[in-house]
């Protein structure tokens, strides 16, 4: 008998603790029009208990594990709230569908705004942001200070205010502090309060500029070692990083600065690369690109610009080889990305990176995405310097054939002139020289360029000296109106080569006379005045 009651004992405390382990307690507030919602009847699903909110809105009900919902109830209207796929103990509801107030994961905290507070007449709240307020505007720090605690513990969403004052008692206090170790511990409490602003009051972007700025600021005039002046540096870095990635458009010009002076700083102590110090630029240059072309943003960008070229050029981070290694994988990854090849485009020519094969590659990549006239003479000079003159004169006539502005068209002849008369192909450069004059009257170097087409054509005009001597009256021409036209040293070259006309007896012995006319022919075909070497 004893053994059966023994067991029945078992078995009974078996189905009591099954019993218990297999209940859930749910807590939470349920809220109306926002407010904590008090008399709001909340029951389970599958269970007896039920609860009215208390006049905070709280409640607290034991529900089976099982349990698929809750049910709130108030006057004549009831809903449901389906919490089978919720483990949570923790559950608030709105009655009404409004937006929930935001939950202090901080014991003691009220999350209310200023206007709230006010409205409920929190007299707390009231009497201590009075005080505070008062004392601190009479410059009554010691004063100040206590009820501001309480704020700022206690309602940190109530107001900025309580952060701006914050920062300036406590940088008064730091100020005054006589070592460096007392002004590093309220250069941390300076920094608390930037993040709890940050995370009651959002606007991280530009608090995290703000942030950067006074620690950077600080850090540095105190009394530290190298290393720790390393670690404050890569703190204030970081900081400033951020609040670029935050703000992107409107970032604040001193956040870029400040964070390419620290990125100068910390390459000069070898605590990052040369490829990090280059990404950094041409982050902080995507910004400023973007600020140009806004007029909000536009004059504090034109301001920065020079500072951050400055700081760039002087932190000795830029050299060729860095920037082919760091932006040959980029651009093969984004081979058509037209805003990255005029960025790299532009880098390499800042430190005369031109006569790389990345500079080549991605000026012919250019041409191809966004063609013009200018764009092709530019990869035409650039092929001239590499000594690549077929592509040279190839994107040359691209520039020539496309332009419609005369000046500009004549320029581009003259220049593939200039290239003909180098690779010896005289009669195109002739030709081009023509051009040019045909839509500039005026000029004087492409008439310097026919003298010299002439002086070096009268090699091998003739088999005859003096058939070879009379090129020289027409390039002497020429060069002689370049001289009209002020052209530099145009009257040195026709003097130079009048030395080079036939002899008085020679012309005497052709039956020719000065003056005469006299027609050169072939390729030439033009006609000029018989002359003799004084």
């Amino acid at each position: 008998m004893k053994a059966i009651t023994r067991t029945l004992g078992i078995l009974l405390l078996v189905l009591i603790s099954t019993s218990v382990f297999s209940q859930r307690k749910i807590t939470g507030t349920v809220y109306l029009n926002g407010e904590p919602a008090a008399g709001i009847l909340v029951e389970g699903h599958r269970t007896n208990d039920s609860y009215y909110t208390s006049f905070d809105g709280k409640y607290e009900i034991e529900v089976h594990k099982k349990s698929r919902y809750l049910k709130f109830s108030f006057l004549d209207e009831t809903k449901k709230l389906d919490i089978s796929d919720n483990p949570s103990d923790l559950i608030n509801f709105s009655f009404d569908g409004s937006e929930i107030p935001e939950a202090s994961d901080e014991p003691g905290v009220i999350l209310k705004t200023l206007e709230q507070l006010q409205k409920e007449r929190d007299m707390d709240f009231l009497n201590n942001y009075s005080l505070y307020r008062e004392s601190f505007k009479q410059e009554d720090l010691k004063s100040a200070m206590p009820p501001w605690k309480i704020v700022y513990k206690t309602y940190p969403k109530s107001t900025e205010q309580i952060y701006i004052d914050g920062l300036k008692m406590y940088e008064s206090k730091m100020n005054d502090a006589l070592d460096s170790h007392t002004k590093q511990l309220y250069l941390d409490t300076l920094m608390s309060i930037y993040d709890k602003r940050i995370k009651y009051m959002d606007n991280i972007g530009e608090l995290m500029g703000r942030k950067a700025a006074k620690y950077l600021e600080t850090v540095l005039k105190l009394d530290l070692n190298e290393d720790q002046i390393i670690e404050g540096i890569k703190t204030g870095y970081g900081f400033a990083e951020k609040s670029i990635e935050e703000s992107g458009i409107e970032t604040e010009p001193a956040v870029i600065v400040l964070f390419l002076q620290s990125t100068k700083r910390l390459y000069s102590f070898d605590e990052i690369s040369k490829s990090v110090v280059l990404e950094n630029y041409e982050k902080v240059m995507s910004v400023l690109d973007k600020q140009l072309k806004d007029e909000k943003f536009k004059e504090k960008a034109k301001q920065a610009i020079p500072l951050v070229e400055q700081i760039i050029e002087s932190s000795g981070a830029l050299d060729c080889e860095a920037m082919i290694e760091l932006y040959t994988p980029k651009f093969k990854e984004s081979p058509n990305d037209l805003e990255l090849i005029k960025k790299i485009i532009r880098m390499l020519k800042k430190e005369d990176c031109t006569e790389s094969e990345l500079y080549a590659k991605l000026s012919e990549k250019m041409y191809s995405l966004e063609p013009s006239p200018e764009a092709a003479f530019n990869m035409a000079n650039m092929f001239l310097k590499k000594n690549n003159y077929k592509k040279a004169f190839d994107y040359y006539e691209k520039a020539y054939s496309s332009e419609e502005e005369p000046l500009t068209k004549a320029t581009y002849y003259y220049y593939t002139g200039m290239l003909a008369l180098q690779r010896e192909k005289l009669q195109m450069a002739r030709d081009m020289a023509k051009k040019a004059i045909s839509l500039n009257a005026d000029y004087c170097e492409a008439y310097m360029l026919l003298g010299e087409i002439y002086a070096q054509a009268s090699k091998n005009y003739s088999e005859d000296d003096f058939e070879r001597s009379t090129v020289f009256w027409l390039a002497v021409d020429y060069f002689n109106k370049a001289a009209r036209l002020n052209c530099p040293n145009a009257s040195d070259k026709a003097n130079f080569y009048t030395n080079y006309f036939p002899g008085k007896e020679e012309v005497f012995f052709r039956e020719l006379s000065e003056g005469q006319n006299y027609y050169l022919k072939g390729w030439i075909n033009e006609s000029t005045n018989v002359r003799v070497k004084k």
